[in-house]
């Protein structure tokens, strides 16, 4: 019998970075099915990089709109080959 994972799978957006008070700031952004957006400073480079569960702190949608503001947005690329 397998075992059920209580982990959310996230969807990657892209990538947030810039300076924000002369400080640097560069962070990883995902959702989940429902909607609600995500962060991340640092995350694993691992195959399960974007299981919530992983360091991904909630952030509110008009929290990431201040920050596309002042940072620059580099949507996420998938990677796959294609044939």
């Amino acid at each position: 019998m397998a075992l059920q994972s209580n982990t959310q799978r996230l969807t990657p957006m892209g990538k947030l970075k810039g300076e924000i008070d002369d400080e640097f700031e560069s962070f990883y952004v995902a959702k989940d099915k429902d909607g609600r957006v995500y962060m991340n400073r640092n995350p694993e480079y691992t195959q399960d990089r974007y299981d919530q569960a992983k360091d991904w702190q909630h952030i509110t949608q008009a929290q990431l709109d201040e920050y596309k503001k002042k940072l620059h947005f580099i949507p996420h690329r998938n990677r796959k080959l294609k044939p």
